[in-house]
């Protein structure tokens, strides 16, 4: 059995940054890429839903690209602009 990847980022329900894309949203769930009975077609072991504060296409991420929004840094693959 895999050991739990910690996470300490925002909660479902709260504000979340994604520093991949550069998009704030409500963090809806984060899970083990295990529990999916989809090709999430994510590299790390976790796999986080957001959407859209005001509605809209809903996305997911790698959970390490998930921060709480005041805390925000770019991913060094996004160019370095913040929200």
């Amino acid at each position: 059995m895999n050991k739990p990847t910690p996470y300490n980022g925002p909660r479902p329900g709260e504000g979340a940054y994604d520093a991949a894309t550069g998009r704030v949203g409500v963090l809806q769930a984060v899970c083990d890429v295990d529990e999916l009975f989809f090709d999430h077609q994510m590299p790390g072991p976790l796999v986080a839903f957001l959407r859209p504060q005001r509605g809209g296409q809903e996305w997911m991420t790698d959970s390490r690209n998930v921060q709480f929004p005041k805390e925000a840094r770019p991913h060094p693959d996004s160019g370095g602009e913040l929200p």
